[in-house]
């Protein structure tokens, strides 16, 4: 018998909100290739959007789909750490969809 689908076996248009609360609350952060799965416990990862950060991180206009619904993923977590008073995580995903606005524009430029 086959196991039900994960998130990550969905399309990023069917995947869960890493916002939201529910249904699945580890996934914090949509990646090109997947989600990153972290129990809060856990605290914020060392790792986290280490690429996008990256100066030598390039995008081109095939990843724009990608790269736009990374940013409202951000903004979405961004406005929930803001809610539970986390600033340094509100602060961090917020870092990050300004850089996703950056990498948005050099893309579109070509």
């Amino acid at each position: 018998m086959r196991s039900p689908p994960t998130a990550a076996d969905k399309p990023a248009a069917q995947a869960p909100n890493p916002g939201s609360e529910t249904p699945h609350p580890a996934i914090k952060a949509r990646l090109a290739g997947g989600y990153c799965l972290r129990a809060e416990a856990q605290g914020a990862s060392p790792y986290a959007n280490i690429c996008e950060h990256c100066p030598g991180f390039r995008a081109d206009p095939s990843h724009l789909a990608v790269l736009a619904a990374q940013r409202v993923d951000a903004r979405a977590l961004a406005a929930g750490a803001d809610a539970r008073g986390w600033s340094t995580e509100a602060d961090r995903h917020r870092r990050l969809a300004e850089r996703l606005d950056a990498l948005i524009a050099q893309a579109q430029a070509g």
